[in-house]
């Protein structure tokens, strides 16, 4: 059961972006705007809730007193560790980011899709 909790972040996010595709793919095949409108909401709700929980709490075990301050390898230990906490904070941003103008690209792109079809039966 170790293997669960050494898995890359990398692979799982990989993992995410290959069901989402192939669930895309499956439901445009169905040519039904609510559905694939209601997956990709459903899908962008699901990788946020992932990216919220990769967000790493602030280190709180930062000293209260300056003279532990003094103590050379324990401020490094701190600083290393809320410098770690800011790069782990910063990538799930930058993903949010990312998979935030997937999403918009994959709506805006089917609703002007959904309007030309529905222009040129008229």
């Amino acid at each position: 059961m170790n293997f669960l909790f050494e898995l890359d972040t990398f692979n799982i996010k990989i993992g995410f972006l290959i069901i989402f595709i192939i669930g895309y793919l499956i439901i445009h095949r169905k040519n039904n705007l609510k559905l694939t409108l209601q997956y990709v909401l459903y899908s962008y709700g699901i990788a946020i809730l992932l990216l919220s929980l990769s967000i790493p709490h602030i280190f709180s075990g930062f000293p209260n007193d300056i003279s532990e301050l003094e103590n050379k390898k324990r401020l490094l230990y701190h600083l290393q560790r809320n410098n770690e906490a800011l790069v782990e904070t910063t990538q799930a941003f930058r993903d949010l980011v990312f998979i935030t103008f997937l999403v918009l690209v994959a709506i805006i792109s089917k609703i002007i899709k959904h309007f030309k079809l529905e222009n040129s039966a008229e």
